[in-house]
Order: C-alpha cells, then sequence, then structure tokens
C-alpha cells in the first residue's frame, strides 16, 4: 500500500497534449506588456480552446520579470506557441510583429488583461469559411474588476441594422461603424490584410488600431456574428477607459480622417454620418468624464476634426437628437464654442455624480432603517420623559429627543423621496438611450 502511495505521489502533473501544426487556422496574437495579474487567465483562455488547429504568437517587450516567467511556461508546455522575446516599441509594433509571422488562415488579436470563451474561434472560423468572409465580427462581454459581466451595449442595435448569415459591405451598412473598434472582437483573413497592407499605428500608448477600421470599411465580405466570445475588461489598471488621453485620441481621429484625403466624397457619401456621433463621444463627451483639461490647442485640433464633418452628415446621424446635433452644426460653425461647450458640460456632469451620489446614499437600506429605529426610540424616551416635566433637566432632555425624533422622521421621507427620485431618474436615462438608439 505504502509503495502505491509513493507512486502516485510521484505521478507528474497532467496537463492537455497539443501539436504544433503545419497550417494553422487561426492565428491568435497577444500582445504583452506588465499585465502578469491577469495574464494567466487570458492565456488558459486561448490553449484551452475548442479549436486544436491554433497558432499563438505571444509578443513581449522581452523584459525579464513575472510575464516573462507565465510566458516561458506555456511556451514550454505547448508546441503551438510561439514568443518572440524582444524590445518592439510598444502595442502596434507588437501587433504588427505579430501579422508577419502569423501562418494561420485566419488571424485574431487577444489583449493580455482580457479572457476569451472556449468555442470562440471554432465557431467565428466556421462562420467565416461559410460565408467566405475577410472579416468577422462579434460582439463582445464588458467586464468589471468587482465580477459584473454585462453585453456590450450596442448589440441589439447592430443586430436589427445589419444582416445575418451573409457577407454585405460598410458602404450599404454603415451602423456597424457606430460601435466600438473593438478589434480584438474580430476575425481577419490572413490573405486580406497582407494584401490590403493592413498593420497597427506604431506609436506608444492606446488608439493604434487606425488600420483595422479602415479594412472594415474596404472590405465588401464583412459579416456579423451575433454572439459574445470576448471578455473586454474595461476597468483594469491600464485599459483604455482608465488611461485616457484627450491628445492621443485627437491623434487617432487626424489619422484615420487623413486616410480619406484622397477620396473624401466617398467618406461624406458612406461613412461621415455614422461616425460623427462617435466624435461627438471621444472628443466631446469624453472631456467630461475624465479628469483633463484640454489645452486651447487640443480644441483647435477638435474643432478641425468637426470642420472635416459636412453639416449634412450631422442632420443625417441617427444616433445624436436634435439638441446634440445642434451642439455639433453650432462647433462646426463656430469652433471658438468647442471649449464653451465642452466645459460646460463638465460642470453638468459633476453635478449629476453628485446628485446621483447623494441619492444613492440616501437609498442606502441600513439608513432608512437607522432612522426607523431611531425614530420609534428617541419617541418613546422623549414620551416617557414628559412625565417627569417639573424637573428641568428631564424637560429638556425630553425636547432634545423629540427633535431627534423629527430629524429622524424628515429623513425617512428623504429616503423614500429619493427612491421615488432614483426611479424617474433611471427611467430617463433608459428612455434616453432608447430614442438614441
Amino acid at each position: 500500500m505504502a509503495a502505491m502511495t509513493n507512486e502516485k505521489e510521484k505521478k507528474p502533473f497532467e496537463i492537455q497534449k497539443h501539436k504544433r501544426w503545419e497550417h494553422p487556422k487561426v492565428t491568435v496574437i497577444v500582445p504583452v506588456y506588465k499585465v502578469d495579474k491577469y495574464l494567466t487567465q487570458c492565456l488558459n483562455s486561448i490553449v484551452n480552446q475548442t479549436m486544436e488547429e491554433l497558432e499563438i504568437i505571444i509578443v513581449d517587450e522581452g523584459d525579464r520579470d513575472r510575464c516573462r516567467e507565465i510566458i516561458d511556461y506555456f511556451e514550454a508546455h505547448d508546441p503551438r506557441i510561439v514568443a518572440p522575446h524582444r524590445k518592439n516599441g510598444g502595442y502596434g509594433a507588437s501587433c504588427n510583429l505579430g501579422i508577419d509571422m502569423a501562418r494561420g488562415e485566419y488571424m485574431a488579436i487577444v489583449e493580455s488583461d482580457d479572457y476569451i470563451e472556449p468555442e470562440m474561434y471554432e465557431e467565428m472560423y466556421a462562420y467565416a469559411k461559410a460565408l467566405d468572409a475577410d472579416v468577422v465580427k462579434t460582439p463582445y462581454y464588458e467586464v468589471f474588476c468587482d465580477g459584473r459581466r454585462f453585453d456590450c451595449n450596442y448589440r441589439k442595435y447592430i443586430k436589427e441594422k445589419v444582416p445575418q448569415n451573409i457577407c454585405f459591405s460598410v458602404k450599404d451598412f454603415g451602423e456597424i461603424l457606430q460601435v466600438h473598434p473593438s478589434v480584438w472582437s474580430g476575425l481577419y483573413k490572413t490573405e486580406y490584410v497582407n494584401k490590403k497592407k493592413i498593420r497597427f499605428v506604431t506609436k506608444k500608448g492606446s488608439y493604434v488600431d487606425c488600420g483595422f477600421r479602415v479594412s472594415m470599411m474596404e472590405t465588401e465580405r464583412m459579416a456579423w456574428l451575433d454572439k459574445p466570445y470576448y471578455n473586454w475588461r474595461v476597468d483594469s489598471e491600464g485599459s483604455s477607459t482608465n488611461t485616457y488621453k484627450i491628445n492621443q485620441m485627437i491623434e487617432r481621429w487626424e489619422e484615420f480622417l487623413a486616410t480619406f484625403d484622397d477620396r473624401k466624397e466617398e467618406f461624406e457619401k458612406y461613412y461621415a454620418a455614422h461616425l460623427i456621433g462617435e466624435v461627438w463621444r471621444n472628443l466631446i463627451d469624453s472631456v467630461r468624464f475624465h479628469r483633463i483639461r484640454p489645452t486651447d490647442q487640443d480644441y483647435e485640433r477638435i474643432g478641425k476634426i468637426i470642420q472635416y464633418f459636412p453639416e449634412q452628415a450631422i442632420l443625417d446621424s441617427n444616433e445624436m437628437d436634435t439638441f446634440l446635433k445642434k451642439r455639433m452644426i453650432l462647433m462646426r460653425n463656430d469652433p471658438s464654442t468647442i471649449k464653451k461647450i465642452a466645459e460646460k458640460g463638465k460642470l453638468l456632469s459633476q453635478a449629476k455624480n453628485k446628485i446621483t451620489h447623494y441619492l444613492e446614499t440616501l437609498c442606502n437600506p441600513f439608513l432608512l432603517l437607522f432612522a426607523f429605529v431611531g425614530f420609534e426610540t428617541f419617541g418613546r424616551v422623549a414620551y416617557f420623559l414628559e412625565k417627569y416635566a417639573d424637573n428641568k433637566a428631564f424637560s429638556v432632555l425630553s425636547g432634545l429627543f423629540y427633535i431627534i425624533a423629527l430629524i429622524c422622521i424628515v429623513t425617512i421621507v428623504l429616503v423614500f423621496a429619493a427612491k421615488v427620485a432614483r426611479k424617474c431618474l433611471n427611467y430617463v436615462r433608459r428612455r434616453y438611450k432608447e430614442k438614441l438608439q
């Protein structure tokens, strides 16, 4: 019995066996930079895909850190993994190296602080092959560090606007441009990417996926698969949401629009009305939600971006309501108003956030419980002390306790009023979002 026990103890840890594929179906490119907190979960979700015929290219900056240890472990146990450890110069350059190395029929990108569902590439590849698609796009999940997970907010809208189970072009269904670029929620035919010489911008920082955005607009064989597979970690420490920089966003739009300088008529006819809403969100609305102070030069550059869009495109937008269209036209015709509108929006946003905070505080169930208990307790004590009104000290205490009981009543009323106000506010927000969609 002892011998059997020792034999079991010596049995090595078993992991799933894989083999290297000469002709992989999908190449998965993983750019890595100091995200050891999430990297293991990310790589586990890739190597455990139901599709075996993968090539996995993990591109780091060559640093000898915890990420390198994790990558080396996975590379040692999975022959499908290729890990070139060398200084690339940022996210865009790392992705480009992976694209240059890719041998798969299709390629995809997974950011190293995110993770994917097990059947993602098997189902996306089958869909792409059935339709002979150059690009397959999907919705995704927004994941928060506290464990919450939601469908991306445009999934229902896009399902209603673009065709299913057939290929289409962005010229015919421009609504696809009204969503987050989410390059990582797509599958791209490698031959198409190389033929069009599609690459990332090789600059440090966020928003370097301009080339892939343009690629979506050039193919006539794009397909939408209405199933989320990708888990995008929205509020991780290094996410673009938490590292928003207005100058990088401005530069992104400048580079994107520059690709249409020699075909501006095409841009205005097919794309402008579908992109102007994102200009509002990226360059005006974002100022309200981030602690940034754009310079006068930044506002001047934003004005030039808005002026790239004809007034008719603003009027034709189905994302913005009449109020926002008027604001956008005003900023287009008079760029000096951009700073005023953005700063006013920031103040209103801050006021709204404070009101929301106070409402949430008042709606706390423990506050209501405390107010009820306080009213009952102090009211009874005050009533009891009234019997000894002849005693001056007791009389003062009785009055004081009655005041506290009254405060508790006011608190109870405020709590119920706050609950009603919160419901009304949520209703207005929901109807406003539905109206925009």
